[in-house]
Order: structure tokens, then C-alpha cells, then sequence
């Protein structure tokens, strides 16, 4: 078969580049990704679903729940000012001017709990065979 020089078609296999939500979306630790971004998106759905509610565009991260899921997870602020968010004095607010969208942020982050997934499968998968590995070992 000879090469013809042509492109990768639609259903390549090569993965588009990262946008820069998808990168931050992506740098949680997979320890407590699934909680961050469940509670995540809760919050930006409930935005989506009522842009104009002032009692949604800001969040305590003092509030217990909201702390141990958001304030307390390595950059999950840092992914919620990625997503428009602002921090405030002790809050985070997410101001009039910026609008989340559904095809965006809600899609992005049910990705990233499907990207989460597939890695704690994989991680478990490793788990098992390290561990098989291991009793092979001592065995013999």
C-alpha cells in the first residue's frame, strides 16, 4: 500500500489541543476530582438555568460543603476564575458581565468527569495488576 499524503480524516484518532477551560478542568486530583466537579456543576448549572439570579453568582467558601469540595481541592479555584469566576473576600463571584454556557462549561465538565473516570479504571486496572504481579513475586 503506498502512501498518498492525505490529511487525517474526521475520524482520526489524534486528539484536538486542550483549551484552556479543558486543561483546568482536567488538573484536579483524581482523588477528589468527582466531588469537586459534581458540586461544580451543580453551581453552573444552576447559572445556566437562571443567569440573572444574584443568589447564584456567588458562593462562600467558608460554607462548609463548598470548602471541602471547591476551597480545599488543589486549583479548583483556580478553575472556577477560569470559568469567569472572581475572587472577592472570602467568595467567589461571578460578575453580571459573564455568561456561562451550557455547550461549554456544563458539557466541559460532564467531559471531565467522563475524562475522570476513564482514569480511575485505568488506575484501578494498574492496582490489579501491580498487585497480581506482586503475589506472582512472592510466590516463586
Amino acid at each position: 500500500m503506498v502512501y498518498a499524503g492525505y490529511s487525517p480524516g474526521g475520524n482520526s484518532r489524534m486528539p484536538d489541543a486542550l483549551t484552556p477551560l479543558q486543561e483546568a478542568l482536567r488538573s484536579l486530583p483524581l482523588e477528589q476530582a468527582m466531588d469537586a466537579l459534581t458540586l461544580i456543576l451543580k453551581l453552573t448549572r444552576n447559572i445556566v438555568q437562571n443567569p440573572t439570579e444574584t443568589k447564584f453568582r456567588k458562593i462562600n467558601l467558608a460554607n462548609e460543603k463548598i470548602k471541602i469540595a471547591v476551597g480545599d481541592v488543589p486549583n479548583a479555584v483556580a478553575l472556577m476564575q477560569q470559568m469567569g469566576w472572581v475572587y472577592e473576600e472570602g467568595s467567589l463571584v461571578l460578575p453580571a458581565s459573564v455568561r456561562l454556557a451550557h455547550e461549554v462549561h456544563v458539557v466541559g465538565i460532564i467531559d471531565a468527569q467522563d475524562h475522570y473516570k476513564t482514569l480511575g479504571r485505568k488506575e484501578h486496572v494498574s492496582q490489579m495488576r501491580a498487585a497480581k504481579t506482586q503475589q506472582a513475586v512472592t510466590v516463586c
